[in-house]
């Protein structure tokens, strides 16, 4: 039913209570309220009843309602019968794991906010685009997912030496930054402002590319424009 029977050290460590302060509570001092009351919660009690074990991260409170984060497994325990006695649970403190990939998704949101980002598989392949992205280039995400960052270049670049060393830098590891032109949808040119850069794994070996990159179609066209205006008062004044 939920009641406490034991804790070891760590656990006690984790929350930060003493035994005798959780021996015969329920197990929902350690949720917030709103989860104590949710039919998920009393669910949560049904299921581990019936013999299923539950696993996964789960927010906890500890004492004077700190946030706790936890990698947990909850095990019935049954007897000869098959029925559940009790409830063992194993956990792990994620906490500070937790805090420091919040840290890194909110980043990750800001900067969606303002800049485009897509990301490709080490050969090249697109598993995922940003709104801003999207619109830059006129596409929907269907009609680019799983497709090669080949289909934003001319035939002729994509078939080019230098295009194939772009892409074996980028699995190498090195990054590359600079101004690109880009073809939309339709053909569209499409001047970027971007860097790509090689993502790493906890080996240090890259395993995936992700590119954030500004349009700059706009700026680069009315640079083009004075550029032909500016050329054409030169020649007026040399005649």
């Amino acid at each position: 039913d939920g009641q406490v029977l034991d804790a070891n050290e760590n656990f006690l460590r984790t929350l930060g209570y003493s035994l005798r302060e959780i021996v015969g509570e329920h197990h929902s001092m350690f949720c917030d309220e709103d989860y104590r009351r949710s039919t998920e919660y009393r669910d949560f009690w049904l299921r581990l009843g019936k013999g299923e074990v539950i696993a996964g991260r789960f927010h906890r409170k500890g004492k004077y309602g700190r946030d706790v984060y936890i990698q947990a497994t909850y095990n019935p325990v049954l007897d000869l019968s098959g029925q559940a006695l009790k409830v063992i649970k194993y956990a792990t403190d994620i906490t500070e794991q937790q805090h420091r990939q919040a840290d890194s998704e909110g980043q990750l949101a800001a900067i969606s906010k303002v800049q485009a980002i897509i990301e490709f598989e080490l050969d090249g392949t697109i598993v995922r685009a940003n709104a801003l992205f999207l619109n830059a280039v006129g596409y929907r995400a269907d009609e680019v997912l799983g497709r090669h960052h080949s289909m934003f270049v001319p035939a002729d670049e994509a078939r080019s030496t230098a295009y194939k060393d772009f892409w074996r830098r980028l699995r190498n590891g090195e990054h590359d930054t600079g101004q690109y032109m880009r073809l939309g949808k339709g053909g569209r040119q499409v001047w970027i402002e971007a860097s790509y850069n090689p993502i790493f794994d906890a080996q240090g070996r890259p395993f995936k590319v992700v590119k954030f990159a500004t349009d700059i179609t706009k700026r680069f066209t009315a640079a083009q424009t004075l550029q032909v205006a500016v050329q054409g008062l030169t020649e007026n004044a040399e005649r």
